[in-house]
């Protein structure tokens, strides 16, 4: 089981091979976007995206994880309301509660959890008619491999891989 600064170490690794893959793979290296102007910029969005979500299962403990969550989550909560943005505060609140709703290693652990809690990243443009594009799909990609490592750190994907009878 991995500690604070395994899963910050593994965020961003995760981070680094998602920005790596797509540099590789697109053969231009930076998406075509308004959002970021250099590969670098890219680079940070996607390590700070994938170290994020390798930390979030931990926020449903007293944790130095959990400290980083609710504190990042109070300024933004705090921009939206200066920003008069009242609809996207109370919603980010709402779900900034959810992981204290459960016991620890509990649904924030869970397989599943790995790919709906990052959904929000493509969801949330896609309903906002803005479209996802790839770069949604590149940052949501960001989020699960970060998400993924917490889970493969602290031991739970070998874990049920060998309560299934390992690789078949």
């Amino acid at each position: 089981m991995a500690n604070y600064k395994g899963h910050v170490t593994g965020g961003i690794v995760s981070g680094l091979v998602v920005a790596a893959a797509h540099y590789y793979t697109s053969g231009q290296g930076i998406i075509d976007t308004a959002l970021v102007d250099t590969d670098w910029q890219l680079v940070l969005g996607l390590v700070t995206v994938s170290t994020a979500f390798a930390l979030w299962p931990d926020v449903d403990i007293n944790s130095k994880a959990q400290n980083i969550f609710y504190r990042s989550i109070f300024v933004i909560d705090l921009v939206l309301i200066l920003s008069g943005m009242f609809l996207a505060a109370a919603l980010l609140g709402l779900l900034a509660m959810t992981p204290i709703l459960g016991k620890h290693r509990g649904w924030t652990h869970s397989p599943w959890a790995v790919l709906l809690v990052p959904s929000p990243i493509i969801l949330i443009p896609y309903r906002a008619d803005n479209g996802v594009g790839l770069i949604g799909l590149l940052f949501y990609f960001a989020a699960v491999v970060g998400y993924f490592s917490h889970l493969l750190l602290d031991g739970l994907i070998w874990k049920k891989i060998k309560l299934r009878g390992g690789w078949r």
